[in-house]
């Protein structure tokens, strides 16, 4: 969803970068696994779906370039992109303004190293199961809501000193594109974004106005993050 909003936002032409879904299956702890669309071209390359023949991680987002060379993980995805497309002085995802620029990556990274590792669902299925981790609801494992609530703590407090209308100022960053997939999962673990984050959700009604970030939403199943494992199967491997 961060590339999907970052190219939304930076308004990218559709067909620029085609928007492939990939599949999805249930293992035996009742984790949705990503494989690869049946019948592209890639999965009849490879003679498999599974996704770890095309990115070893298992995971997504992957940028497969026309030569056959490809990207993996959000982050250098859009710089990727970013670097081959014509400068746009009307819309700046990432300020050139150095510290401005800083205030953006630490927001982007704190969500990407910080926050989002210990949200991974199948992670904390993994860790009930075989690695004996309190068990409990994994939307709302007390692991979850622990590093949701440390880190989204810190950027609130960030917020106070850099937040405009968007978490950096008037206009949306790659910030915001990072905020609103993570915003979107703290909803499925019910935290309560306006009592607990008032920044933080101010700016987040702010996004929800933003026609390109609504129609991502909208695509996605909407503004929270729908339920992502099977609770059937958990329950039957979880004992």
């Amino acid at each position: 969803m961060r590339v999907t909003l970052y190219l939304r936002c930076r308004g990218i032409a559709p067909g620029t970068v085609d928007l492939v879904s990939t599949g999805l299956k249930t293992d035996h702890r009742g984790i949705l696994v990503f494989t690869l669309p049946d019948n592209h071209p890639e999965t009849l390359r490879l003679g498999t779906n599974d996704l770890t023949a095309l990115n070893p991680e298992g995971r997504v987002p992957i940028l497969l370039l026309p030569d056959g060379r490809k990207m993996t993980q959000s982050g250098p995805i859009i710089d990727l992109i970013e670097s081959t497309l014509a400068p746009d002085d009307d819309i700046t995802l990432l300020p050139t303004d150095p510290w401005i620029r800083a205030e953006v990556q630490r927001i982007m990274w704190i969500i990407a190293a910080d926050t989002q590792p210990y949200q991974n669902i199948p992670f904390i299925i993994q860790a009930m199961g075989e690695w004996g981790m309190v068990k409990d609801n994994p939307t709302r494992h007390p692991l979850r809501l622990h590093f949701i609530r440390r880190e989204f703590g810190a950027i609130e407090n960030l917020l106070t000193r850099c937040a405009g209308k968007f978490a950096v100022g008037d206009s949306v960053t790659l910030a915001d594109c990072f905020l609103v997939p993570q915003i979107r999962n703290a909803l499925l673990a019910e935290i309560d974004l306006p009592s607990e984050f008032p920044i933080l959700s101010t700016v987040w009604n702010n996004l929800l106005d933003v026609p390109a970030i609504r129609a991502v939403l909208d695509d996605a199943g909407g503004i929270v993050q729908p339920l992502v494992y099977d609770a059937e199967q958990f329950e039957v491997y979880n004992g």
